[in-house]
């Protein structure tokens, strides 16, 4: 069987507070983000994981108040950068069905779109929170009823050498993905862990997009660092907690909205 080719795709991104992807460490310091998703290539078969933000949900270069950038035009160019066309993406994997994760799902009508059954069933009956930060494009509702979906429950293997594991907490269907390389199995977390040092603690620097060092104050005794975007805490502690032992090395973590991996290959 050959190995699995991973790469990082960027959809656009979004300036915001670092205390929204960690817990309030270097309160104030402002981080731009990517929105991201990833093609696993095996030289036959062409796989999505997340399809991006949909540009109905960037309002006046905003996104929840914040500038941003993104739509379904950065999807389709980040996938011709690596020589794909949305028609050639057989399946779509969705970490999770939030707004900036699945908003372009229309574009690939003739993939499998794969997301746990609990994760439906939240699109369809958000939380209160969620219906008022507005996590749900409630317009994929529709759309994805048009395509061929597959609902799965727990943990699985979806193709030789991909398996996906429920990870709640972010949301009630969230699930993590893992992928096996000639390099190692690489682990993509959805937004259980939004950037690397939700999972490591003890990092003190973050590599921005444009390769920039940006100086960050480690967690002194947490094992983990929280991030504010949880809505089922005690849910969220087991669903990291299970990633920790996924992932061997911090290298092997490809989290949901973390700078340095935008544009990059694995291995």
């Amino acid at each position: 069987m050959s190995k699995w080719k991973i790469y990082s795709l960027y959809y656009g991104e979004i300036t915001c507070p670092k205390e929204v992807a960690t817990v309030g460490l270097d309160a104030g310091l402002k981080v731009t983000i990517p929105y991201m998703g990833y093609l696993l290539d095996n030289g036959s078969r062409k796989i999505l994981v997340d399809a991006g933000i949909h540009e109905r949900f960037i309002v006046n270069g905003k996104a929840w108040g914040m500038p941003a950038k993104g739509g379904s035009q950065y999807v389709k160019d980040s996938l011709e950068k690596v020589g794909v066309k949305p028609d050639d993406i057989e399946m779509v994997l969705y970490t999770h069905l939030h707004n900036d994760h699945a908003g372009n799902c229309h574009l690939f009508k003739n993939a499998l779109h794969v997301f746990q059954d609990a994760e439906w069933k939240n699109l369809l009956d958000p939380m209160p929170i969620q219906s008022f930060r507005g996590d749900y494009d409630l317009e994929i509702i529709p759309e994805l009823k048009k395509l061929n979906c597959q609902r799965v429950v727990g943990d699985g293997e979806i193709a030789p050498g991909i398996k996906f594991y429920k990870t709640p907490g972010h949301t009630l269907g969230s699930m993590a993905i893992t992928v096996e390389t000639t390099n190692g199995v690489y682990v993509m977390t959805g937004d259980t862990a939004i950037l690397k040092c939700n999972l490591f603690p003890k990092m003190d620097k973050m590599v921005l997009m444009n390769g920039e060092e940006l100086k960050i104050t480690p967690a002194p005794y947490a094992p983990v660092i929280p991030h504010a975007l949880i809505i089922e805490s005690s849910a969220w502690c087991q669903s990291i907690y299970r990633l920790k032992l996924l992932v061997k090395e911090e290298k092997y973590a490809l989290t949901g909205h973390e700078p340095s991996l935008v544009s990059r290959a694995f291995p």
